[in-house]
């Protein structure tokens, strides 16, 4: 079924608010809404993607990609999975892959290494594998009494009181990568920022799922700039474009609602008034 034009849509939202003639709201708000009704128009919905939608292509197009929190799973993919799958880590977007016969199993979110502590790019392989452990360089203090004095603590740096202790922080599924201390574990992501130490932070479900793939010996790659295996770069560039018209369609959509409510208000408000006048004067 074909879908409704833009102007269609514009006279059935007015229809329904009430806003049937230009005397129903101020000059001042009419001409508003008029203008964003315009713009509206100059900026039109994308077309509709041309992917299925459990497609990794629809994935990268549709979620605000690379900065989401949303992970892609094939569920197919992920069943072939194992030691000999690689890992790859782009700085760039903050975005970890998972490939399977040169396809993309999975993509997630990661929180790498903040300024002055960037995580190494290079090619690493799998050193030890612990599903529960703790850092021995960051943490938290401890007085004699249990009481935490220093928090996101480092041991090299921050002196432990007498009587005290250091508290490693927890890092499962920890996967290290070098005997220095970088690897990849479970822990606070936020979408395309860089938080950690040094280390590969991921979402816990993901975590979960790597470490159960990997094996010493798996290989991870660590790039600045977006693998050169990726499937596409021409669709990386296709979803900026996607999404930037999206974007400007959404907000002049959003625009125009806002405005409608407040004619709708305006409209309320007024009528009340008349009501209280005849009110008033019965």
């Amino acid at each position: 079924m074909k879908s409704l034009s833009v102007i269609s849509l514009l006279m059935v939202s007015l229809a329904v608010l009430g806003i049937t003639s230009c005397s129903q709201v101020s000059p001042e708000l009419r001409a508003r809404i008029d203008q964003a009704e315009q713009g509206l128009e100059n900026a039109p919905a994308p077309t509709p993607l041309p992917y299925a939608k459990d497609s990794y292509e629809h994935f990268v197009c549709n979620h605000g990609y690379p900065k989401t929190m949303e992970i892609y799973r094939n569920a197919e993919l992920l069943k072939k999975a194992d030691r000999r799958s690689a890992v790859h880590i782009c700085l760039k977007q903050q975005r970890g892959r998972l490939y399977v016969g040169g396809q993309v199993a999975a993509d997630w979110p990661v929180s790498t290494g903040v300024s002055g502590r960037e995580t190494p790019t290079g090619s690493y392989v799998v050193l030890e594998k612990k599903k529960d452990y703790a850092s021995n360089l960051y943490g938290n203090i401890k007085d004699a009494n249990g009481r935490t004095v220093k928090r996101n603590a480092d041991i090299t740096k921050d002196p432990v009181p007498e009587g005290g202790a250091f508290v490693g922080s927890p890092m499962p599924n920890w996967q290290r990568l070098t005997w220095d201390g970088m690897g990849m574990h479970t822990g606070k992501v936020r979408a395309g920022e860089r938080l950690s130490h040094g280390c590969i932070r991921t979402p816990g479900s993901m975590a979960t799922e790597l470490f159960n793939i990997t094996a010493t010996g798996t290989r991870v790659h660590v790039n600045e700039a977006v693998e050169s295996c990726f499937p596409s770069l021409e669709l990386l560039r296709f979803s900026e474009q996607y999404q930037a018209v999206l974007k400007n369609h959404t907000e002049a959509q959003n625009k125009l609602n806002k405005l409608r409510k407040q004619a709708q208000d305006e409209i309320a408000a007024r009528k009340k008034a008349r009501r209280s006048r005849k009110n008033a004067a019965s």
